[in-house]
């Protein structure tokens, strides 16, 4: 949730050091860095993804910088920055989850944390719905009937017959949930706090994380989509995968740890669930010898549901607006619970 940062933070200096790391698996372009630059009395140094610096600016960069934004370093290096940086209050994370910035050291140092949430929910929720309609449609089973060279006509079904379950109501759920609207489906929901708002959406059947049972027992598709926490971490385990409908699949676009995929490669093979389709997984890249590529009824993409034209730049409008209301000891958004992790 959004939450206030108040109290001034303003400089005696004129300047405020920003370090930015590799985003989405690329250093920051000069063009990105010089929009951060354009926030009053900011520059950017620009960070490789070993650590050191990257472009025009040197090693005093380190010294002086009191922000970070991070994308998908390694902690090693993240920990090598935090170590290198004193004057260090802020971190940005370029992801939405926050599992790989929470590090000891960060914690040691009590800094600030806020993440990317809502950058990614556009293309993942469009990712959802597009698997969705394939599972629906029956599209992995004809695909592989034309590998087949068989002719084999299928009966597929339409969404509105369907009960979508949103395991983890977040910004990602919302999203999905109302481009999921006009098809006419069922959808629950899980959340924290499954109090009804003003602003919540009265086609989402809004449920407790105590009732996830009944979301995996009333599911054709149950969506994870829940932060990863000490406390979700396995959540889809083998006890769950038995509750789910025998018809029904999977989809985890959130954290490869949240789904024990011992159990669920058992449950495909099986025949316990219908199906799966993983974006992510416990240890990415997934190697070539991987029993989940041989595992049937079982769709994999490369974690790339996230992936968009569009989200670096949304990014960095994220982080200059957050940088903006920094300087002027204003409430930021995406304001991280690093005990919660999330």
């Amino acid at each position: 949730m959004d939450r206030p940062h108040r109290g001034s933070h303003q400089l005696s200096e004129p300047a405020l050091t920003v370090l930015a790391t590799p985003i989405l698996g690329v250093p920051l372009s000069r063009e990105l860095a010089a929009r951060i630059e354009a926030v009053d009395g900011v520059r950017c140094a620009r960070i490789a993804a070993d650590g050191r610096i990257h472009g025009d600016a040197d090693e005093t960069a380190f010294e002086e910088a009191e922000v970070l934004l991070v994308g998908s370093v390694p902690a090693s290096v993240l920990d090598h920055i935090v170590s290198r940086s004193p004057r260090l209050r802020w971190i940005h994370s370029a992801s939405a989850g926050v599992d790989r910035v929470t590090t000891p050291a960060v914690r040691e140092r009590g800094l600030l944390v806020t993440n990317a949430r809502g950058v990614f929910s556009r293309p993942i929720a469009e990712y959802v719905v597009m698997m969705s309609l394939a599972i629906a449609r029956r599209l992995p089973q004809l695909l592989e009937l034309q590998r087949e060279r068989t002719w084999q006509p299928l009966r597929g079904r339409e969404l509105a017959e369907l009960t979508i379950g949103i395991v983890g109501y977040g910004s990602i759920g919302v999203e999905l949930a109302g481009l999921l609207r006009p098809f006419g489906c069922r959808i629950l929901a899980t959340r924290r706090h499954p109090e009804r708002g003003a602003g919540d959406a009265s086609h989402v059947e809004l449920l407790g994380l105590d009732d996830l049972g009944e979301v995996l027992r009333e599911s054709h598709i149950v969506v994870v989509a829940a932060p990863l926490t000490d406390e979700t971490a396995g959540l889809i385990g083998a006890e769950q995968l038995a509750e789910m409908r025998e018809d029904a699949w999977l989809i985890n676009i959130a954290r490869g740890r949240l789904v024990d995929e011992i159990a669920l490669r058992r449950a495909l093979s099986s025949g316990w669930i219908g199906g799966a389709v993983l974006d992510v997984f416990g240890e990415e890249p997934l190697p070539p010898d991987s029993p989940l590529y041989d595992t049937p009824n079982l769709v994999i993409t490369p974690h790339t549901s996230w992936a968009s034209d569009r989200v670096a730049e949304r990014t960095v409008d994220l982080f200059t607006e957050n940088l903006r209301a920094y300087r002027a000891g204003e409430p930021m958004r995406n304001l991280v619970d690093v005990e919660a992790g999330y």
